[in-house]
Order: C-alpha cells, then structure tokens, then sequence
C-alpha cells in the first residue's frame, strides 16, 4: 500500500485554516467557557481502531496535557481512512507499506515495523505541520493567549509531543501540589475524574518529569481511595482501556526488558478495586472484560505481565464464585484462567 504523509499534511493544513476561519463562528466544542482565549490547542489522532484526526481547543486558564480533548472528539474529527488501512494492512494482513514522509523522502514498512514506529511518523507528521502553521502565523487569527502551548497525542498513547518544557518541583510537596491542580473547585465527581486523569498521564507516558514523579501513582490512588466506591467503576474503565496491551517492552529470551509505564498505574487500580466492597454487575463485567483482554495480550509470550492474576484476585475477593487465582511461579500465567470463562458462561 502507498501511504503519502506530505498528501495527508497539505490536508491537515487545509483543515487548520478552515477551524481557524470558522473559530468565531460556532461555539468552541472543547474544555473551558466559549469566551476564555485559547491556551491550549491539542492535535489528536488514531491509526488502530479507525483512521482520524481531532483539533481541541481548550480554553482553561489552567489548560494542562491532560487527556481532557478525548472528550471532545466526536465533534472535532475529521476522517482519515488511509491511516487505518495502512495500520490494518501492515499489521493485521502483513502487507508492506511504501511511506512517502513529510519531506518528501521515502521508506518502506515491513513486517519489522511497531505499532509505535508507524504512529510516531505519523504524529511527528502532524507536529510539523502544526509547528510550520504556528510559526507561518496561521492561527493568530485565534484569540490565544500569549504563553498558549501546543499538543500532540496518539489516543492510544503511542506517541505524544509538546512545545511546552516545564521544569520539574523541587519538593516532595510541591509535586504533590502539581497533581492536586484545581482540585478545591472540583464535585467529588470531579475528583475521580482528575486522579484517574494523573493515572492516565502516568500510563502514557506523559507524567512531568520530576524526581518526585515516582510517587505519583500511589499518591493518586490513596486520594482515590478517599473518594469511596464512587472512584471503582472510573477506575475499571481505566485499567480497561489498556489491558489490551503488553505489561513489557520486551519477552524472553531476551535478558534485559523493563516495564512500560501503564503496568504501575493500572496495577496499583486493580489492588484499590480489590480492597473495595464494590461488587455490583457493572464492576463484575468490566472485571470479566479487563481479563479477558489482559489474557489476549498475553498469549504467546513467554513471560505474561501481571494483570490477568491480578484481575481475578479481584474477582475471587469481591464474588464469591470465582476460584483463587493460580499464578504459574516462573511465568506469571495465570494456570486457571478457563476456569474465569466458564465461570462467566455459567452465569450467563
């Protein structure tokens, strides 16, 4: 297959004169109030699921990488169907793809080829063009603000840029003051939604680099954990989003592989749920759907990641007819994990 970024660049061009010359013309489908001035303008895109592209504005005076443009998507998405094939073509139908760059230069994709190499392209694609509009002076027909910063992010947390280069805090509690935001101002709804938030920062990636940020994980989910049962089902649905994924950058026999971000932070979700007296359908459902995901991107690997186990440990503790989980010593597999599907087929 051909896929042409310097075609799909003069189109992302065209779509950013046409949002900044109909800005003043609708109201602002994007985080903040309609008549704030724009601090932030967020590139968002997907290749794996569906091909497409979103341009958020957000008007928060404290706009921050936050995930908050995945609210937003629906209204702001333009179709880019080439994206998906290339994406279905090379990694689902092991097809090559002749990739044609933003400059012009050529290379060709093959079976060697990542998820992660094929959104990076893509997404430093995107940053060039928003980076060329930036500095041709396209969006000064935007009210933004002077310090105003620039986003790129992968939905899926394949790859994420900014312009903006923020200094780590220098305390323990300055960094925790950092993850509070605008906490004061916040429904415990609210709440939820911003530490899940910080996991989600945490999983991409994404979290400030600080020599604190270690702690940030657990910090969120104590604060959570204050916030009750209210806080399970947001969770879940975290953790759900990436159980589809590999817990390691690596798999034996190779020597030497580290964890990826997500495995503390949605590891660390699951021991919260599992401490909880949370055990409704919902939470039952999600759980059954996390395993089974988690089981899927485990298989064939010869050291699993640790979300399966972890994921029946928290459905033998919170229903009673599940089995114990059994964890393979040497492998992290989780030895009974027909016993989970059964189960759920029982109760159907």
């Amino acid at each position: 297959m051909q896929l042409n970024l310097r075609k799909a660049s003069k189109v992302l061009r065209k779509h950013i004169a046409e949002r900044v010359r109909d800005y003043p013309l609708y109201v602002n489908e994007g985080p903040g109030s309609d008549a704030a001035p724009i601090k932030q303008i967020t590139v968002g895109y997907q290749i794996d699921q569906a091909g497409w592209l979103a341009i958020v504005f957000d008007t928060r005076p404290h706009a921050e990488n936050d995930g908050k443009w995945n609210d937003f998507i629906e209204p702001n998405a333009i179709d880019l169907p080439e994206w998906h094939k290339a994406f279905t073509d090379l990694f689902h139908n092991g097809k090559p793809i002749n990739l044609t760059l933003f400059d012009g230069t050529t290379r060709r994709l093959g079976e060697d080829t990542t998820v992660e190499q094929l959104t990076e392209l893509i997404g430093t694609t995107i940053r060039d063009v928003l980076i060329q509009a930036r500095d041709d002076g396209h969006f000064t027909g935007l009210p933004i603000t002077t310090d105003c910063s620039y986003v790129i992010e992968e939905h899926d947390g394949y790859y994420g840029w900014s312009n903006r280069i923020e200094a780590g805090p220098q305390s323990q509690e300055a960094y925790f003051a950092e993850l509070e935001g605008d906490l004061p101002s916040s429904t415990k709804d609210g709440h939820v939604e911003h530490w899940v938030n910080v996991l989600e920062r945490i999983a991409s990636g994404k979290e400030n680099e600080s020599e604190w940020s270690f702690l940030a994980s657990d910090y969120a989910i104590r604060r959570l954990k204050e916030l009750g049962d209210r806080a399970i089902v947001p969770v879940l649905k975290f953790v759900r989003k990436w159980s589809g994924k590999p817990e390691f950058d690596g798999d034996r026999p190779k020597r030497k592989f580290n964890e990826l971000p997500m495995q503390t932070p949605t590891i660390n979700a699951l021991m919260l749920v599992r401490e909880s007296s949370c055990h409704t359908l919902e939470v039952e459902s999600l759980l059954r759907d996390i395993l089974r995901r988690s089981i899927k991107a485990n298989d064939g690997r010869k050291l699993w990641g640790i979300m399966p186990v972890w994921t029946a440990r928290c459905l033998s503790t919170l229903f009673e007819h599940y089995p114990n989980p059994i964890q393979h010593e040497s492998t992290n597999a989780l030895v009974n994990h027909v016993e989970y599907t059964n189960q759920a087929r029982t109760k159907r």
